[in-house]
């Protein structure tokens, strides 16, 4: 990211698009531009600022779902033009974000751009920017456009509205017990006024694991419900790539504690088992365990 301002100098001219991505490798998202009659599309000479997925990222994607893709022109369109979001200074995009921000795409649906700077606090330590949680890999400029290569393919669908952690919750059957603490607590719906944010969300056998009788003493008691679900919940989207060890408040006023290695990441010595769901209100990060937090800041102040 940091060349971009001498490559600036040099950018402003009408280049071929589709070449500059060939040059560079990204020669899997070009066949499907082609194939999507989108070469004019991805070509007009605007400012614009084109998410490139890597060859690997679209061979990593299920070859059943990939044939789906390919053979429907309309949703190949769909995926590729959600790829190709609107700013009218592309060149400042990651300098100008101070944590996140989310732009509109040719597919007229939203992008989520987060990029993590400050040491502490659970953010990397050097500037990591990412787009629905892929990263970016590195800038390429191509004329008034500048190009990022992507290390994964974005999902459309993925900041709908409808998209949002109760109804995947509802949609997946492993979070029932995560689902039912929200229904006993007569949250149907996540308020606009609470996001972004964090969700570590333990699966059932999580809360299965717990010693007997636990669990339901906790349902019996409202007030340590809503302590446990805070606790499972951060302000900011905190995608895995911009975790980092170190502490980490989480709503409920308590801090965990983040561990980042080559095994993985743990939360409140919860571990990560499937990571950047991307949703309207945040992220989610699927857990083995409950999240294990110290005093919440309400009982270390008044009892």
């Amino acid at each position: 990211m940091g060349n971009l301002k001498l490559m600036l100098s040099q950018s402003f001219f009408q280049v071929d698009l589709l070449t500059i991505l060939r040059q560079n490798g990204i020669t899997t998202f070009v066949d499907l531009i082609v194939k999507a009659g989108l070469e004019e599309t991805f070509s007009e000479n605007r400012p614009l600022i084109v998410l490139a997925p890597t060859n690997e990222a679209f061979a990593a994607i299920d070859p059943a779902i990939l044939a789906t893709i390919t053979n429907d022109v309309d949703l190949l369109r769909d995926i590729l033009t959600y790829h190709l979001v609107l700013f009218r200074q592309p060149f400042s995009i990651v300098s100008a974000i101070l944590h996140e921000l989310v732009l509109p795409t040719a597919q007229r649906g939203l992008v989520r751009f987060n990029v993590y700077r400050q040491k502490g606090s659970s953010f990397a330590t050097k500037e990591i920017a990412t787009a629905n949680g892929a990263l970016l890999l590195k800038a390429i400029p191509a004329g008034e456009k500048i190009v990022y290569v992507i290390d994964r393919v974005l999902n459309p669908k993925a900041l709908l509205p409808n998209n949002d952690l109760i109804n995947f919750l509802k949609n997946n059957k492993d979070f029932s017990i995560f689902l039912r603490i929200y229904e006993t607590l007569n949250i149907t719906q996540n308020p606009l006024s609470v996001f972004p944010k964090t969700i570590f969300a333990p699966t059932n056998a999580a809360f299965k694991a717990l010693p007997p009788g636990v669990l339901d003493s906790l349902f019996a008691n409202p007030r340590e419900l809503v302590v446990l679900l805070n606790t499972h919940i951060s302000s900011g989207t905190f995608y895995a790539a911009g975790l980092t060890d170190g502490p980490l408040t989480v709503f409920s006023g308590a801090t965990v504690d983040v561990d980042v290695s080559p095994s993985g990441i743990t939360v409140g010595k919860a571990k990560i088992i499937r990571s950047d769901i991307t949703v309207f209100e945040g992220v989610i990060h699927v857990v083995a365990s409950l999240v294990q937090a110290g005093p919440t800041y309400i009982k270390r102040q008044f009892y």
